[in-house]
């Protein structure tokens, strides 16, 4: 490879790396870049072989923080439709069912049930919030740990640009 790509997003703009593989024997992984609106994947751009470093977390003003991760490129690699429609699906379709879903249907139901029960219905307003953002934490790291596979990289000759995965 003769030049890393591009990444960094401003509120979720820009391009940011996605759809990583289970890291292999040497620590690295195959990782998609993105272009992303709203932290939510559109295009992808390329297929990397990389090590995921240090992310850093920079506290900035009003509250507000920046978090830097470092990618060492080890290889360029072609993409693979299965983890594009894999990180389409999940961040399009697993992520907004498992977040607003239960909401949405509280939410639909909520008129009759805040009525005759209002202590309940607030701590159910409260609580199903803090436990669909749980389980989609859960199912992040089960999705990190075991749904996502490991790939060997099988490095070919790519000509002047470097080594091809």
């Amino acid at each position: 490879m003769r030049t890393a790509p591009r990444l960094g997003t401003f509120n979720g703009f820009g391009r940011t790396m996605l759809g990583k593989t289970r890291p292999d024997a040497e620590g690295a992984c195959f990782a998609t870049h993105w272009f992303t609106m709203v932290m939510l994947p559109i295009r992808p751009l390329g297929r990397y072989y990389v090590k995921e470093g240090e992310t850093v977390e920079v506290p900035g003003g009003r509250g507000a923080s920046t978090s830097t991760t470092q990618y060492l490129f080890l290889g360029e690699a072609e993409l693979r439709m299965s983890e594009v429609i894999r990180t389409y699906l999940f961040c399009w379709v697993v992520v907004p069912l498992v977040v607003a879903g239960p909401v949405t249907l509280f939410g639909l139901n909520g008129d009759a049930f805040s009525r005759s029960h209002p202590i309940l219905f607030l701590v159910l307003l409260i609580v199903i919030p803090i436990v669909c953002l749980i389980v989609l934490a859960w199912i992040v790291l089960l999705k990190d740990k075991f749904l996502t596979p490991v790939r060997v990289p099988e490095w070919v000759d790519a000509g002047p640009t470097g080594r091809r995965a």
